[in-house]
């Protein structure tokens, strides 16, 4: 099934939900996950649902399995809506929910047959990436009608926040159908599209902070060091505060300072021997419509932050601007920050709890990084020293399990490396669950099973990810670093015109089923925004 064939089928099963939901009588029961992407999903739903003023009853879990299904067979409702979850749980919903109205608006791996429950997942139509689960939500509720287009902002904080922003060589930004959906929220005004250096916080966060902060964009030295992002920032002459003592942002700078900024950056990753060290810029995502928090990877954070902190219900509140809840949010926020500085301080200072192996990387953390932020923490590792193997980090749960979170950079994953299938398999064969996506993934499993786990781990990826990285020679590094001397390596203006350059370091292939070339097959799809898809 070629891209127009698959979104045509996809926005099909979409809006036949769309009129399952507008034909209901009663309250609805909604559950979503507790992470940017679920609570953008929820928000997505409940917005559209006030819309046509239906009831309902909304949950905001971090876990869907057997025994929460089992519960919610129990309540008096006659339509369940699962969003950005469901997918991994049909044999269990078909069990228990069978006599309901079901309907699941997911993109996960689907395990199980739907013989009962109405499923809208891109998966079905061969549709396996660049579409989040608040970006199913977002087809679902504009099948309503087109007053919900404007919903589309909130489907691409989900896809920011699901790490859905990719590449083709050095031009990163959200690809295939989540760039439909941007097309939606630009035309509607919601999200204003430019271009710049992929450092978050560019309008909250201090420069030297956003650098030290800096993971999709690692830079040796600087990244997780305060100090090396002072001493840096002085030494390529770049004022940290302002005239009245206020420190300084990304968005303060002006353009020669930016360009100043990129080509020093550049410079140190090419001196640390970064895989593509010119890979910094990308597509930059301002909410329009938002003061506070318009910079869409921000907004996508502090949703996050709101659902790790068990207060999805703030972040819901702050996707459909109730007001009076910034004060909340940024007291949330503030804790969340501080519990992952914690967590990575405390990592630091016991390294011992690494333990490095053939093939990967694994923390075994027990009760020092809380659950709800070693996602978090991963990543920030994943994305740092940690990178040329896939890393796990294993931490004791309230309910007597062990979580494990596991990250791949993106080398790895164009390299083969699937987190997802890998999870899952080592999981089930100790008696856990695991799933998620092919960079990112989860499991739960029982306590004790630990090492049983890495043994598998170890002995999946010993099978085909020897030689996974490969090193520039000090010549391509000594070329590069005189590109960028001579100033012909990049233009570093965020006026919206060219970002970076196709020169220099080989490009990264975004990989497509059937082995579709790079790039091909996405660009057939982004043209006019979804809205062809519907009618009106």
């Amino acid at each position: 099934m070629d891209e127009r064939k698959a979104v045509e089928s996809l926005v099909k099963k979409a809006k036949e939900a769309a009129d399952l939901i507008k034909s209901h009588q009663g309250t609805i029961r909604l559950v979503t996950h507790f992470d940017t992407d679920g609570i953008s999903s929820g928000a997505i739903i409940v917005e559209a649902l006030t819309r046509l003023g239906k009831s309902f009853h909304l949950s905001v879990i971090k876990q869907l399995n057997k025994e929460i299904i089992e519960e919610l067979s129990k309540e008096k409702y006659d339509m369940f809506i699962f969003l950005d979850l469901g997918s991994g749980q049909i044999d269990a919903i078909e069990e228990f929910l069978s006599k309901k109205k079901v309907i699941i608006s997911d993109h996960h791996q689907l395990q199980g047959e739907p013989v009962s429950i109405f499923h809208v997942n891109p998966l079905d139509y061969g549709i396996s990436e660049n579409i989040s689960g608040s970006g199913v939500s977002y087809l679902v509720a504009r099948g309503f009608g087109a007053a919900n287009r404007d919903l589309s902002e909130l489907a691409i904080v989900g896809a920011v926040g699901d790490s859905q922003v990719g590449s083709i060589g050095g031009n990163w930004g959200l690809l295939g159908m989540n760039k439909e959906i941007l097309k939606d929220a630009a035309e509607m005004k919601k999200i204003k599209v430019g271009k710049g250096l992929r450092l978050w916080g560019r309008n909250r966060r201090p420069i030297h902070k956003a650098l030290e902060y800096s993971v999709e964009v690692y830079i040796p030295g600087i990244t997780n060091s305060e100090s090396g992002s002072v001493q840096f920032l002085r030494e390529i002459g770049i004022e940290l505060k302002k005239e009245n003592g206020e420190w300084r942002t990304l968005s303060d700078l002006s353009s020669e300072e930016q360009k100043k900024l990129a080509t020093g950056i550049i410079k140190e990753r090419i001196r640390g021997n970064e895989e593509n060290p010119d890979h910094i810029f990308g597509d930059i995502y301002d909410l329009s419509e938002r003061k506070d928090f318009n910079d869409v990877g921000e907004f996508a954070t502090i949703l996050n932050a709101m659902g790790k902190n068990m207060k999805a219900w703030v972040g819901i509140e702050l996707c459909l601007k109730r007001p009076g809840i910034h004060e909340t949010v940024n007291k949330i926020y503030a804790k969340y920050r501080r519990d992952i500085g914690r967590s990575l301080s405390w990592f630091e200072e016991n390294r011992y709890v690494l333990k490095e192996r053939g093939n990967g990387y694994f923390i075994l953390a027990g009760t020092h990084i809380p659950e709800h932020i070693i996602s978090n923490v991963v990543s920030i590792l994943a994305n740092s020293e940690f990178s040329e193997k896939p890393i796990f980090a294993f931490v004791d749960t309230e309910e007597g399990n062990v979580k494990i979170s596991g990250r791949a950079s993106d080398e790895l994953v164009d390299k083969g490396t699937n987190m997802m299938e890998m999870m899952k398999e080592a999981a089930t064969a100790v008696g856990g669950e695991g799933g998620g996506h092919i960079g990112a993934a989860g499991a739960t499993i029982p306590k004790g099973t630990e090492e049983r786990f890495i043994s598998i781990v170890e002995e999946i990826l010993g099978k085909g990810t020897s030689g996974f990285l490969k090193e520039k020679t000090k010549l391509e590094q000594s070329k590069l670093l005189k590109e960028v001397d001579n100033g012909n390596k990049t233009d570093t203006k965020t006026d919206g015109k060219k970002a970076g350059s196709e020169r220099g370091s080989k490009k990264r292939e975004i990989k497509r089923k059937e082995g579709a070339s790079e790039g091909e097959g996405i660009k057939k799809m982004e043209g006019k925004g979804l809205v062809r898809y519907f009618n009106p």
